[in-house]
């Protein structure tokens, strides 16, 4: 198979040669061009869509399994899964009390893998993702997809709080570095096929293809895009997509009301709705950081900590089921496992949420809170689970708790109906706030709701949550923009000196000597002088340079009576007035000089001056030097 993905790529690589491309005058460029970039990428991209689709329904298989085994068999625990079904779940007491055994057991276990053969599959994945982009050249270890898979499954199957599209981001975009590597592709190309594959697991999993390709161009950044990830990530997204949905059915991640909708007077309250889902992202990633910086401080070994973080938060989770048992423990049990279940049951107004009476929005309420210290103990601590599909549980439940709020308040302006557009609004704003990726979100909305019936008051939401939570963002690892990014660095050193004129660099102050000078007066004259080299001019015209080696490399008997006359050679290169100083460079490393005549024009060329390649030199670095302060690159 390696052979074979080695001819297509090559295949893909040369010159087509198409009859209809030459008469048109297009070879060599347009179409032809624009196939063989579709070409290149279709042999990147499809591979990659194909393994992260079967990536993701190999984990959501596994975690099925276990979560029916530690829930059901164990536990006693019955949760319900999102879709169109009636939303039921039970618990059974005493063996809800084994919960600290399971979830430890799991967090250890999960720890334990980590600790053993790969460090970078505790936690939530993105941000190793995020940090492989810019920092280690798009790599990402073959065995991380793998371990990541069972890592992540014992997580989240045994109780821990916790998404699956962190881990599914990590399987996709491993696999798209290792594929990168099989097709000897370059360090860029390599990023591209990472961040490909991070959008594809994305899309599959949640459902959400166009939605997942964009993700995977923006959550890079936390202000900026990664335009060239686009194209190959829709291709290996609607691959992946198309996977997961033959394998588990084509219908949303949720099953949504067919009157969803919203009204004008209502719009106040999705703005409010987004400054909410600010305060509490703020909130949620300070406590998620500093349990885990808290944690990282630990001595113990990393299986420890994670089964340790696991114990503490199933004791938050026994705290709640039996202080507040409202609901049959709706706010302990939706704190367990992804809990996308319990978004359904608020969506769908099941489960008792029918009235959205004072009580129920008390138990919304303490399931948010807790849902967040479950997550930040359990992923925080080193156990393998994402923290996209916490965001949506507690936007989500933030959305009912406002949408039926107002629905308690005045029935006539939210209608039971309608909470589950503020349901819908309330997830996507809280993690497109805090994940700094808006527009992604906005469009999974749309794909979610499978219209564009809530696009105006998720945009509102969303972007006020994006502005409000400032510099506060979930990923560590974001940078603000590609000119921060040390994956650009080069590519925007070379941009400036392609903005730049030649003439600015130019120098004509330089010392200069007559050909009829002798070595020894020339050497006189620049005692102490930092040239290293000297244009020799007679009258207005420039014969050439003689450097400071060539005049001490004269015997010093000899000096008194040889003149520069004798030393002078021309300079080896020349730019014209015209070039940029990307141009005058790349003419000084073909020929292996260090400085260059600026020939200016008129009625008769002549020398304006001397560009060297320490001052083009010094200029690249000072470019680099823009990304310096925030990530440290030189």
């Amino acid at each position: 198979m390696t052979s074979e993905a080695r001819r297509l790529w090559l295949w893909s690589k040369r010159k087509l040669s198409i009859p209809w491309t030459k008469e048109l005058g297009l070879r060599g460029g347009g179409w032809s061009k624009v196939s063989r970039d579709l070409a290149r990428w279709a042999v990147i991209a499809v591979p990659i869509g194909l393994v992260a689709g079967l990536g993701a329904a190999l984990f959501y298989a596994i975690w099925l399994v276990a979560q029916d085994f530690f829930f059901g068999v164990l536990l006693g625990i019955s949760v319900p899964l999102p879709g169109p079904n009636l939303i039921r779940w039970t618990s059974s007491f005493p063996r809800v009390l084994l919960l600290p055994a399971v979830m430890g057991l799991g967090g250890a276990g999960a720890g334990y893998i980590a600790q053993l053969l790969a460090p970078e599959v505790a936690g939530h994945g993105t941000d190793q993702t995020i940090r492989a982009f810019h920092q280690g050249e798009g790599k990402i270890r073959a065995r991380v997809p793998i371990l990541k898979i069972l890592a992540s499954s014992l997580t989240l199957g045994t109780g821990g709080s916790g998404g699956r599209e962190g881990p599914v981001s990590q399987i996709g975009g491993g696999f798209g570095s290792w594929w990168a590597d099989i097709l000897g592709l370059s360090a860029r190309e390599r990023r591209i096929a990472l961040a490909s594959g991070l959008g594809a697991g994305v899309g599959a999993i949640f459902r959400a293809p166009l939605g997942g390709a964009i993700y995977s161009a923006e959550i890079f950044y936390t202000g900026d895009f990664e335009p060239d990830v686009f194209v190959p990530s829709i291709i290996s997204s609607v691959v992946s997509y198309s996977i997961f949905g033959e394998i588990f059915g084509w219908t949303s991640l949720f099953a949504t009301p067919s009157n969803l909708g919203w009204t004008v007077p209502q719009i106040p309250l999705y703005a409010l709705l987004g400054v909410i889902c600010a305060a509490a992202g703020v909130g949620f990633v300070r406590l998620f950081h500093s349990m885990h910086g808290w944690f990282s401080q630990s001595t113990l070994p990393l299986s420890l900590r994670a089964g340790g973080g696991a114990v503490l938060a199933s004791a938050c989770v026994l705290a709640v089921y039996f202080a507040f048992p409202a609901y049959n423990h709706f706010a302990a049990l939706s704190a367990l496992g992804v809990g996308y279940g319990f978004v359904q049951a608020a969506m769908m107004g099941q489960g008792g949420f029918l009235v959205f009476a004072p009580i129920a929005l008390v138990s919304i309420v303490v399931a948010v809170v807790l849902r967040m210290f479950t997550t930040s103990l359990t992923v925080g601590s080193g156990g393998s689970a994402g923290l996209f599909g916490t965001s949506v549980v507690v936007g989500a439940l933030l959305g009912a708790s406002v949408g039926g709020f107002f629905h308690w308040l005045s029935p006539a302006l939210v209608s039971v109906a309608d909470v589950a557009a503020f349901v819908i609004v309330g997830m996507m704003a809280f993690f497109g706030g805090i994940s700094k990726a808006p527009l992604a979100v906005l469009v999974m909305v749309v794909e979610m709701a499978g219209s564009y019936t809530l696009l105006l008051p998720a945009m509102l939401a969303i972007f006020l949550a994006y502005v409000m939570t400032g510099s506060d963002h979930l990923y560590i690892e974001q940078i603000s923009t590609r000119l921060r990014s040390p994956a650009h660095r080069d590519e925007y050193r070379q941009a400036v000196l392609g903005e730049v004129p030649v003439l600015a660099l130019t120098r004509t102050d330089l010392r200069r000597v007559p050909p009829g000078s002798t070595v020894e007066q020339v050497l006189a004259q620049n005692i102490g002088s930092r040239q290293s080299f000297f244009p020799v001019v007679q009258g207005e015209t420039w014969l050439g340079v003689v450097t400071l080696s060539d005049l001490r490399s004269v015997p010093a008997a000899e000096r008194a009576d040889r003149t520069v006359e004798d030393l002078v050679r021309p300079f080896e290169v020349t730019v014209d007035e015209g070039s940029s100083a990307a141009d005058a460079l790349r003419s000084l490393d073909r020929a292996g000089a260090e400085e260059a005549a600026v020939l200016t024009g008129g009625p008769e060329i002549r020398v304006a001056g001397v560009i060297t390649r320490r001052s083009l030199q010094q200029l690249r670095a000072s470019a680099g030097g823009l990304m310096t302060e925030e990530t440290g690159a030189t």
